[in-house]
């Protein structure tokens, strides 16, 4: 087994990014929420605007009127003095009485812009037309003090005051949208962190450094949806491998996993294969349905069962809409005998399908005896693969209960969805169970990312989505019981009869 603490890497992987991104939009679009309500309750409860109205003026000697910068030594000396000038009690009680008001209701602030003869004057008040009138009163009383300090200087306005339009003290207000799009950013971040450091299976690469299995294949993304209208109404296709619409690699893939199932038929004699996954939604049943079309298309006799019984999905995928006298699970409940119950062959090849369109609370009742087993035994011999769909194995213990009835488990792993430690904790209940791991299948693999698979020039080996497999004609709903799987034609023979009971 391998050392799983000591394999923890970060995987970046381009589609497990943006899906996490667009699942979780709701809280970005919450922290721009949180960050507009957040400045809007500090500015009504916190927060006291204050206005500047600010000039500028310039000082400069009486003799030297022909030039703003002559005798810059002398103005600029005089320019530093007046800075103290304006900020005296006696010229802000002047400016007051100026307007008729009891008191000078702001500050006055004044500096020389470095070495020069410029001054730079603001007076703040908590109300903008106050500000502005007790500036420009400053400016017309001014003269009545300066006259005592330099009878030889002269002040004039480069830049009058002007009516403040908003708060000088308002931060939050003025980069408002900065704030709320940095809030947005940084929960963009979180996310973006959070699904780098997710230890699941991302991608092919590395796999074998996370898990204690082989991998025997990868089933590459296909769209589930062909159109905008299915999107909007939500209807999904079921994604078989001789669907008009199915691409190349995508069958392909299936082709590649056949291939493997044969040299173990050929080399090691198994032939009953259970398709197990750890969650619901990692593709099981579909990949149970293609491997099992994939084999028939080879020409194999093939038996297809579906013992999901908490959610059978077979009659769905494979769109079989007719009347089912008997599901499998009467075989299994001893209801019916074994030889009684009638498989339906899926169009003209050689798979039969065991459908279940009945939902059981609790099915562990059905694999507490032998009844399945001799069901295995007895397909065993009639056909060349049978390919059992099982429940996920955190959804019921009866799918490790069944890998100890076969001769091989195909562990399905869909990408971004599992943590590495429950499926290497399925993969070890397989082996307790007494069952044998024939390998995993990666499904869902998305492309890599390319700047010319994007542009359209898909340069990666990934075909499009316009191969026409396999005809397409309908379900072949004619029943196939357990006497016609013989060894020469499935639709024909006289072998003996089989009863379980």
């Amino acid at each position: 087994m391998k050392n799983r603490g000591s394999n923890f890497s970060i995987t970046f992987e381009w589609n497990s990014l943006i899906k996490d991104l667009i699942r979780n939009s709701w809280a970005i679009i919450l922290a721009a929420i949180i960050a507009w309500m957040g400045i809007n309750v500090f500015e009504k409860s916190v927060y006291t605007p204050t206005y500047t109205s600010s000039a500028v003026l310039v000082v400069r000697t009486k003799s030297g009127t022909s030039g703003v910068y002559s005798s810059l030594s002398a103005s600029s000396e005089m320019a530093t003095i007046f800075t103290e000038v304006f900020k005296q009690p006696s010229l802000k009680k002047l400016a007051a009485e100026n307007l008729g008001y009891d008191s000078f209701d702001g500050t006055i602030t004044s500096e020389v812009n470095g070495s020069t003869n410029i001054m730079n004057i603001r007076v703040k008040s908590d109300d903008p037309e106050k500000a502005f009138k007790l500036l420009s009163s400053v400016l017309e009383v001014y003269p009545k003090v300066s006259e005592f300090v330099f009878t030889d200087a002269v002040i004039d306005v480069l830049s009058a005051p002007k009516m403040p339009m908003s708060p000088s003290n308002s931060v939050l207000t003025r980069y408002r949208n900065h704030i709320v799009l940095l809030a947005m950013l940084g929960v963009a971040g979180l996310i973006v962190l959070f699904s780098l450091l997710r230890e699941t299976v991302k991608e092919e690469k590395g796999f074998s450094d996370k898990i204690d299995g082989d991998l025997i294949g990868t089933i590459s993304h296909e769209r589930s949806h062909l159109s905008l209208k299915e999107q909007l109404n939500r209807k999904k296709r079921s994604m078989l491998i001789n669907d008009a619409y199915s691409s190349l690699k995508f069958t392909e893939d299936y082709q590649r996993i056949a291939t493997k199932l044969e040299y173990a038929k050929r080399n090691r004699d198994e032939r009953v294969f259970e398709i197990l996954s750890v969650a619901e939604n990692e593709g099981k049943s579909t990949i149970a349905a293609n491997i099992a079309i994939a084999l028939s298309n080879r020409g194999y006799r093939v038996a297809l069962l579906d013992l999901d019984m908490r959610k059978p999905s077979m009659h769905k995928i494979f769109d079989f809409k007719d009347e089912i006298e008997t599901d499998f699970s009467d075989v299994l409940s001893q209801k019916i005998a074994f030889n009684k119950f009638s498989f339906f062959r899926y169009k003209k090849s050689d798979l039969v399908i065991a459908f279940n369109k009945k939902a059981y609370a609790d099915a562990s009742d059905f694999f507490r005896n032998d009844v399945l087993k001799q069901c295995i035994d007895v397909l065993r011999e009639k056909v060349d693969f049978v390919i059992i769909d099982t429940p996920p194995s955190t959804v019921s213990a009866d799918a490790i209960t069944i890998s100890g009835m076969v001769d091989g488990v195909l562990l399905a792993i869909r990408t971004d969805v599992v943590p590495v430690q429950d499926i290497n904790d399925a993969i070890l209940s397989i082996s307790d169970a007494g069952g044998k791991l024939a390998g995993c299948i990666l499904n869902d693999v998305y492309k890599p990312f390319t700047l010319f698979g994007q542009m359209g020039s898909d340069e990666t080996g990934y075909y499009g989505y316009s191969t026409y497999y396999k005809s397409h004609s309908k379900f072949n709903s004619v029943p196939v019981s357990t006497e016609d799987l013989s060894n020469e034609d499935f639709s024909a023979g006289d072998l003996d009869k089989t009863s379980l009971n």
